[in-house]
């Protein structure tokens, strides 16, 4: 509808730009400017609906109050950022996180584990991986600490499965203490304390911590065919057990694994059911949350029975005491 304003259209193929815009579009597009003055026209229409209320109304000067406060916030933020970028020179300068993968590769790799293939193998080197992605997390972006332990690290699953998992840890690692730059600039804004701040987010997202294991084991929950590539392939041939592909029927019953073990995993670390659980069944609910999505399939049936029974004996419990107590 550009051409009702004046505005002359260049079409290349399938591709149409417009060019000469009239004053008028000229001067909204030059206002919008790029994605980071976004912020800055956030600001400008907040301070104008700051307005809408009374109070600020008859006492104008609150605005510049506000404005003072936003730019102690954000040379506090900015200080914070410049600390941490230090860290990130620091770790780039000594080469730290190549010697730490590297290390820890030999050191997988001298252990009797049956080889880079074995479940065992698999699971140390992915916790291990995930420790190494929250730790240059701390100290760098996820973009750069992701690309540092994805070209270091073999975790002998499909490629496309370790760059998601290794990046998935890569962003959790904001909310990780002891530098969790998400919960700092968080309880900044707040006035909290900034590791408080840290441990309340990892508690408030630790099943997110589990998610990662379980498709790195499960890759079919990506819901993409490159997941199921085997590495070790020339060809491209899928992974051992995947191929025909992945069932619909499958895939329905592994998310219904998947919701009961995390069901048991937050009411674990919740420490709260119906009722109160004792130290003791919280490990008991986090044992069978983990044999829920263990192979082979008698092990998780067995556990789905036993975390079921568990369950619906708590809930039973926290009816009859009451009634007991009256």
């Amino acid at each position: 509808m550009g051409w009702l304003l004046g505005v002359e259209t260049i079409i290349n193929g399938d591709s149409c730009r417009g060019v000469n815009l009239p004053w008028l579009l000229e001067v909204f597009q030059n206002a919008a400017g790029d994605a980071g003055a976004t912020g800055w026209w956030a600001a400008a229409f907040v301070t104008l609906l700051l307005f809408l209320d009374k109070e600020f109304r008859n006492k104008p000067r609150l605005v510049l109050d506000a404005l003072a406060e936003a730019g102690m916030t954000v040379s506090t933020l900015y200080m914070m950022f410049l600390a941490v970028t230090v860290i990130d020179v620091c770790l780039n300068f000594t080469g730290l996180s190549n010697f730490v993968a590297v290390d820890i590769l030999s050191f997988l790799l001298s252990l009797d584990l049956g080889g880079s293939g074995s479940a065992m193998f698999q699971f140390i080197a992915l916790l291990i991986t995930m420790f190494l992605a929250v730790l240059l997390g701390m100290g760098m972006p996820a973009v750069p600490a992701y690309i540092n332990v994805a070209l270091l690290m073999g975790l002998g699953i499909a490629t496309f499965t370790a760059h998601m998992f290794i990046f998935y840890f890569a962003v959790a690692s904001a909310i990780t203490p002891p530098v969790a730059l998400a919960a700092f600039a968080a309880a900044t804004i707040t006035k909290a304390d900034p590791m408080a701040t840290g441990f309340s987010a990892v508690r408030s997202g630790i099943v997110m911590f589990a998610i990662p294991f379980v498709f790195a084991f499960y890759p079919e929950f990506l819901l993409i065919d490159q997941a199921l590539i085997d590495p070790s392939s020339p060809i491209g041939a899928p992974l051992p057990g995947y191929e025909n592909g992945v069932s619909m029927t499958s895939l329905l019953w592994l998310i219904f694994c998947l919701m009961a073990a995390l069901y048991l995993v937050a009411s674990a670390l919740a420490r709260f059911d119906a009722k109160a659980l004792t130290l003791t069944w919280v490990l008991i609910r986090l044992t069978l949350a983990v044999l829920i999505m263990m192979r082979p399939e008698i092990i998780h049936f067995s556990a789905l029975i036993a975390a079921f029974a568990s369950v619906i004996w708590h809930h039973a419990q926290s009816r009859t005491q009451p009634a007991l107590a009256s």
